[in-house]
């Protein structure tokens, strides 16, 4: 039995809906590691994730049709709202971008949804490739980078106007690798998901190159790689010294979803939601330790 209805699950998690509430709790991250009070950027980073994932679904229903048979079965049923609801988010999330961070937010909203565009359409003037989708590796590396460079430095081009934030680069910085990393690992846990269909269509992942056995060790290694990041980071004061015990939980769920695509009898699609929503409890970490710690950033 299901807990969540299925109607409910189908609007909330095919939509994006779900996917753009956890890029708001990863902006908060960003944000708090870079020492920028919440801002703008966490309504701009929910309205560009619902509106470019949603353009993304559009353009592939016909490949995604064997990966993604429920959630494609829903988009192709709602086509012209899907495109409205997704011309809305971006629109919106271009006007409040210009109107509090100017042309450097500007450019930073518009990023994700130019990479999209090379990514799912075949726009690359290769002969060999004509999507970045299709090649691998960079593909993986391509999302990434989609999402890690806006949610980190969005916070920071809304409060570029704040003097007091001028220092808050290197954080930022140091934000955008950390998300570079969980967002490569969630493309992967999503790879292992799809590793059949794309076996089939001649898709070049990790998982349909090296075996989703060696994938998963792969994805512990970035499990601590990016830990060790943020730890370093903290110990020479770039970040928050309460960062890396704030994120922890994170790491520690995140390496059980990859541990349980093989190692239980749980649904994989289900397990893939589950992994989209990681940045929630990054927030949920950052909040409740940042207060333990209090102003002065360290455990008394």
């Amino acid at each position: 039995m299901r807990i969540v209805p299925p109607r409910l699950y189908g609007a909330v998690v095919h939509s994006s809906v779900f996917l753009g509430a956890s890029t708001i709790a990863e902006v908060f991250v960003a944000s708090a590691l870079a020492g920028i009070a919440p801002n703008a950027a966490l309504v701009v980073g929910f309205l560009i994730t619902v509106g470019v994932y949603n353009f993304d679904k559009l353009a592939d229903l016909d490949a995604d049709a064997e990966n993604y048979a429920e959630r494609t079965a829903f988009v192709a049923s709602h086509p012209r709202v899907y495109a409205a609801c997704s011309v809305v988010a971006v629109a919106v999330a271009i006007w409040l971008a210009v109107r509090h961070g100017g042309v450097y937010a500007l450019g930073l909203t518009l990023f994700p949804g130019v990479v999209a565009a090379f990514y799912s359409v075949p726009l690359v003037p290769l002969s060999s490739v004509d999507r970045l989708k299709d090649v691998f590796l960079v593909n993986t590396a391509t999302v990434s980078l989609a999402w890690a460079v806006p949610v980190a430095f969005i916070p920071l081009a809304v409060a570029a106007t704040a003097p007091e934030y001028a220092a808050g680069a290197a954080g930022a910085a140091v934000a955008a690798l950390w998300f570079f990393f969980r967002s490569a690992i969630s493309v992967e846990v999503h790879n292992v998901r799809d590793v059949t269909g794309d076996a089939r269509n001649g898709v070049e992942t990790l998982p349909t190159v090296v075996g989703v056995r060696r994938t998963q060790l792969g994805l512990y290694g970035l499990e601590l790689v990016s830990l060790g990041l943020v730890w370093a980071a903290s110990w020479v004061g770039v970040v928050p010294a309460w960062a890396p015990v704030a994120l922890l939980p994170s790491v520690a769920y995140s390496t059980w979803i990859t541990h349980a695509l093989t190692g239980s009898s749980r649904s994989v699609e289900r397990l893939c939601t589950l992994r989209d929503g990681e940045g929630v409890l990054m927030a949920v970490g950052v909040a409740v330790v940042a207060s333990v710690a209090g102003p002065a950033g360290a455990f008394v």
